[in-house]
């Protein structure tokens, strides 16, 4: 039986997936204890089913393991509360050493919310861990678990991780304006260009195209967006600069057993960035 990606959900089982290889290995950028439970048979399914499952493992782990770093770093600057829009199978109100009295906020879908938290119903949140479920792209819904997250906080930081490039260009720009109105200070995501996720991700992209909304944008569309509403490039970590430094042999490794030549990699920007609201 052939696994193909169906849903945007689909992807959010893959990811867990590709977490929980890149845990089990030696040299893995993580360490992610929920991750193959949370991947199930059918994310498990469908990694093996993706003809770059190697690329795919290692780009999860950077991303996953950048993110890991410059979200703590904002913490050390006094973040007090943390909403992570389309958190998915993210387990790091679970699986990270964050502050007891952190309030964060999980929003998805109601079906994933309903998933994760019964395969992770015997864990224990490491903060303050709360739920809602909604669909981003509705005005309403979306602004109210913005406002609720951020009310009470002096330093709320936003989480967008593998979400933005699903949504049409008008709910990117409309939640850069809404979390900026709402106090929001920082905001962290990552950002990825066709031509790098080409490369990642074989032909495996093709069912990723096939549920990104229409007027979805790319990695630099996003940025540009997100920066005409106030938001300003504190930090940033490159895939292109970073993975040679964290996992360079093991580059090389893949490379030589594709049997084809080395290749630069884009430098377009395609990473982890984390924005400030500017005043």
């Amino acid at each position: 039986m052939e696994h193909r990606i169906e849903h945007v959900s689909d992807t959010a089982l893959m990811v867990a997936a590709s977490r929980a290889r890149e845990s089990e290995r030696p040299d893995g950028l993580i360490r992610d204890p929920f991750a193959a439970q949370l991947a199930g048979e059918r994310g498990q399914a469908l990694l093996r089913n993706a003809k770059t499952p190697a690329w795919i493992e290692l780009g999860m782990g950077l991303r996953t393991h950048l993110l890991d770093e410059l979200l703590t770093m904002a913490l050390a600057q006094g973040v007090d509360a943390v909403l992570s829009l389309g958190a998915g199978l993210d387990a790091r109100a679970w699986r990270l050493d964050l502050p007891a009295e952190l309030r964060w906020t999980e929003v998805d879908f109601p079906a994933m919310l309903d998933y994760k938290f019964s395969v992770l119903e015997d864990a224990t949140p490491r903060c303050r861990l709360e739920r809602r479920s909604a669909d981003l792209n509705r005005a309403m819904a979306r602004q109210t678990v913005i406002e609720e997250a951020a009310r009470g906080s002096q330093n709320p930081l936003l989480i967008c991780e593998g979400l933005l490039m699903y949504l049409p260009g008008d709910t990117v720009h409309a939640l850069a304006e809404e979390a900026h109105a709402a106090g929001f200070r920082y905001w962290l995501l990552d950002s990825e260009s066709s031509a790098m996720r080409s490369r990642a991700h074989g032909d495996a992209v093709d069912q990723i195209n096939q549920v990104r909304s229409t007027g979805h944008l790319e990695g630099a569309e996003v940025r540009e967006a997100i920066a005409q509403h106030g938001w300003k490039p504190l930090e940033r970590r490159l895939y292109v600069e970073e993975g040679p430094k964290l996992a360079y042999q093991r580059i090389l490794s893949i490379i030589a057993g594709e049997g084809r030549p080395i290749e630069a990699p884009p430098d377009d920007g395609t990473g982890v960035w984390l924005f400030r609201a500017e005043r």
